[in-house]
C-alpha cells in the first residue's frame, strides 16, 4: 500500500506542477489592460490639448473678423454721413446760386465729335497686331449713353468679354452685358 499512496502523491505532484505551469502561460497571455489604459489616457490628454489649442485659434480668428467688421461698419458710417452731408448740401437753396466750376465736364456736339474723331484715330493696326486689343483708356471721362453704348458694341465685336470691356471704360459688368444684349 506504500507503493499506492507514494504514487498518488506524485500524481497529485506532478498535477499541481502542470496546473502551476498552466496558471502561468495563463498570466502570460492575459493582456494588461493598465497598460491600455495608461495609453488611452495619454491619447485623451493629447486630444484634450489639441481642442484647446484649436479653441485659442478659433478666438483668435474670432476677434480678427470682429476688428475687421468693425473696421468695415466705421468706414461704412462714414461714407453714409459725408452722403448724407453731401445730400444737405445738394438740397440746400445755396447750391443753385453757386457759379458752376470748371471742373465740371460737360458734353456738347464739339466734344462728343471730338471723342469719336478720337475713336476713330486709335491704332487699329497695332490691335491686329497684338493678341490683346488695348482700347483707349477712358477712365475720367463721363460719355453720354449712346457713345458708351457704341463703344460697348465696337469692344464687343472685336472680342473683349464683359469684363475686359468694364476695365476699359469704367463701368459696371452688368451694365456692359445688358447693353451687348440690346444691341444684338
Amino acid at each position: 500500500m506504500a507503493v499506492f499512496f507514494t504514487c498518488i502523491i506524485l500524481i497529485g505532484s506532478g498535477i499541481t506542477v502542470f496546473a502551476l505551469l498552466l496558471m502561468l502561460a495563463e498570466k502570460r497571455r492575459l493582456h494588461d489592460y493598465r497598460t491600455d489604459l495608461k495609453e488611452k489616457k495619454d491619447d485623451l490628454i493629447k486630444v484634450i490639448e489639441d481642442a484647446e489649442e484649436l479653441i485659442s485659434e478659433m478666438n483668435r480668428f474670432s476677434d480678427y473678423v470682429v476688428t475687421q467688421i468693425e473696421e468695415k461698419n466705421n468706414s461704412l458710417a462714414q461714407t453714409i454721413s459725408e452722403a448724407d452731408l453731401r445730400i444737405e448740401l445738394l438740397s440746400s437753396p445755396q447750391m443753385f446760386e453757386r457759379p458752376v466750376s470748371q471742373s465740371a465736364t460737360f458734353y456738347d456736339e464739339a466734344a462728343i465729335s471730338r471723342i469719336l474723331e478720337e475713336e476713330k484715330l486709335a491704332p487699329i493696326e497695332a490691335a491686329a497686331s497684338s493678341e490683346a486689343y488695348q482700347a483707349p483708356v477712358r477712365k475720367g471721362k463721363v460719355l453720354t449713353f449712346d457713345l458708351k453704348r457704341r463703344e460697348i458694341m465696337n469692344l464687343a465685336k472685336k472680342g473683349l468679354d464683359s469684363t475686359e470691356i468694364a476695365k476699359l471704360l469704367n463701368c459696371g459688368k452688368g451694365e456692359i452685358e445688358l447693353i451687348a444684349r440690346m444691341g444684338r
